[in-house]
């Protein structure tokens, strides 16, 4: 791909997204549909993907005009009420889990309500103009020279992330620092994959498929723990659950607890294994 088409693939990627993501955000807002508001988010990630290669590019790019203001509220919105699907799909899951949970499962539902019900109220305050004056700047960004940077900048961005990641494994990771290696590896895939797009190499391919790899293991971890983090709010603001489910609740913790420990031994190996391609075989 030649150095302007490279400007003009990522302009059209970017106006792709935001056409699909106004068709999403305002069909979600008359559906109420949760699916329909992760169509949404979906657009919005990959729309921050480009976000995320341009700010690898140039870190002032979005000093004055902030790329992320608009989008990033719905977005985490959208987040939560993604969370409890993902929640509800755990639940279905004959390992780790049991099924069965009445009380725990209506408070979900409860909860997912209220944040399709706060969702919809923000797309309302949604300003379409303001997507247009962003538009017009990711225009001007996509046909800067620092664009035709591309294939070192990625490198070195990867790099970076590697030794961030090198650094956060000097010592046993507690919980905090495993969220934190989860969000550099998804930082380096998605760069990764936008920019293979563009520009594919040997050496990138080889670190996008073992980031795949871990990212899912890792994804898993997060599923997980959110999960837990979820009956513990419910076990906090309910003191009326029958003991049954309670004893049930405080078992399903425990497994979720047990299942992740063992899923820890299997995925920091991949993560050294990714450190270990960057910053070691990066020929």
């Amino acid at each position: 791909m030649k150095k302007k088409e490279i400007g003009e693939f990522l302009y059209l990627f970017y106006r792709k997204r935001t056409a699909s993501f106004l068709a999403n955000v305002y069909k979600a807002s008359i559906t109420g549909n949760a699916k329909d508001i992760h169509r949404a988010r979906l657009d919005v990630k990959k729309i921050f993907a480009l976000y995320g290669l341009l700010e690898m590019l140039d870190p002032t790019v979005f000093k004055h005009q902030g790329g992320y203001k608009l989008f990033r509220p719905l977005y985490r919105q959208a987040g939560k009420i993604r969370e409890i699907q993902v929640n509800y799909l755990l639940l279905e899951t004959p390992h780790p889990v049991e099924t069965g949970y009445n009380s725990f499962n209506q408070w979900q539902r409860e909860e997912e309500q209220k944040a399709v019900q706060k969702f919809l109220q923000m797309v309302k305050k949604f300003k379409e103009a303001e997507l247009t004056e962003t538009d017009k700047m990711i225009e001007k960004i996509c046909h800067r020279n620092s664009i035709f940077k591309l294939r070192t900048k990625t490198m070195a961005y990867i790099r970076d992330k590697a030794e961030q990641i090198k650094d956060l494994q000097l010592n046993e990771p507690d919980e905090d620092d495993i969220h934190k290696i989860r969000k550099t590896l998804k930082a380096m895939a998605t760069i990764s994959t936008l920019v293979y797009s563009v520009k594919s190499g040997k050496w990138l391919d080889k670190v996008i498929t073992t980031l795949n790899k871990t990212e899912m293991m890792i994804g898993d971890w997060h599923d997980r723990e959110v999960l837990k983090k979820a009956i513990e709010r419910f076990m906090k603001e309910k003191n009326t659950v029958p003991e049954p489910e309670l004893n049930s609740l405080i078992l399903l913790k425990q497994k979720l607890t047990d299942y992740n420990l063992n899923l820890i031994q299997h995925f920091m190996p991949e993560v050294s294994s990714i450190v270990a391609i960057v910053l070691i075989d990066n020929s």
